[in-house]
């Protein structure tokens, strides 16, 4: 098994095609506001931008997954002059690398790491 794709929920697609394209930089791969969903391919999986579903699939909450970046603090500093919101600056780990968690337009939030600090 491999993972495939990170489904994240979304109150509005154009707002958050916005975000995900302009603030962190994506390419939009396929979807459009119309046909419900916007995909994104990353190196190694898929980001599926999907509406909400009350009850099921909602939205402002902590998403569960890691994206990796080559060098978290350019990252940093280049999505907050974006515009971008952060839980807080990128922080060394237990585990070695660093960490910071951002925060979409939805109020979904997912961990930024660098593996290797």
């Amino acid at each position: 098994m491999k993972l495939s794709t990170l489904r994240i929920p979304c109150e509005n697609l154009k707002n958050s095609e916005l975000f995900y394209s302009n603030m962190l930089g994506m390419n939009k791969l396929f979807g459009s506001e119309t046909e419900g969903f916007i995909g994104y391919q990353l190196e190694n999986v898929q980001i599926l931008l999907e509406l909400e579903e009350k009850g099921e699939f909602e939205c402002g909450r902590y998403l569960g997954f890691s994206l990796e970046v080559d060098d978290i603090n350019e990252f940093y500093l280049v999505s907050k002059g974006k515009g971008v919101t952060f839980t807080g600056a990128p922080e060394k780990q237990a585990w070695g690398g660093l960490m910071t968690h951002v925060v979409d337009c939805n109020q979904n939030s997912f961990s930024i790491v660098q593996t290797e600090a």
